[in-house]
């Protein structure tokens, strides 16, 4: 069974020499682990776990899906409510999203555009963290099949989307909440985004 050691690294976009002294072991060492020359201690493979942010089975070959099953998929169409989290893709690793340039910026500071993203992942929310919604958000024509819907804010300012995010009765031209606050659906997609009541 192949293990994962150096791909897992390389998602990560770390040099050997990187990753050896984040991991507190000689490159030597770490070079041997990836041609499987040596095994590495319970603990090297929890360090290798953490850094690259990956699961042990998957470092083992044990997956195919790197991250931690409790993981939550992140839809390309939601990706502007995520501003300043981090999502995890196969192929790039750990990256912020930025929604006011629309990319996403990865560990070494390049940035991809949101249209270049493929399938995502976040990790659920802390307790202290209110939960963001995991399925797609409505089209702008389905709004009006709903009597109320979940509004997700559009912001860099986390203060502000967390205000105004909640339950909105939606009217002819707008959306409203319970504190007089509108949303108007001509700036659907640019300021807010709506998702189906039971997404919630």
């Amino acid at each position: 069974m192949p293990r994962y050691f150096k791909k897992a690294r390389q998602i990560n976009n770390l040099k050997v020499i990187e990753a050896a002294e984040k991991l507190g072991i000689s490159q030597p060492t770490l070079s041997a682990w990836e041609g499987e020359r040596k095994s590495p201690s319970v603990e090297g493979l929890e360090k290798m776990s953490d850094l690259y942010g990956v699961t042990t089975d998957f470092l083992l070959g044990r997956s195919e899906q790197g991250i931690s099953v409790q993981s939550v998929p992140v839809p390309s169409e939601s990706l502007p409510i995520f501003h300043g989290k981090p999502v995890w893709s196969a192929k790039h690793g750990w990256m912020l999203v930025n929604t006011i340039n629309h990319t996403l910026m990865l560990s070494n500071g390049q940035t991809i555009p949101f249209s270049d993203a493929q399938k995502l992942f976040t990790l659920p929310q802390l307790f202290s963290e209110p939960s963001l919604p995991s399925g797609k958000p409505l089209v702008l024509s389905e709004i009006r099949q709903f009597t109320q819907i979940w509004l997700e804010p559009i912001s860099p300012d986390s203060d502000l989307r967390t205000e105004l995010r909640g339950w909105y009765q939606v009217k002819k031209h707008y959306v409203q909440n319970e504190y007089g606050n509108r949303f108007y659906l001509d700036t659907y997609e640019a300021k807010w985004l709506a998702f189906h009541p039971e997404q919630q």
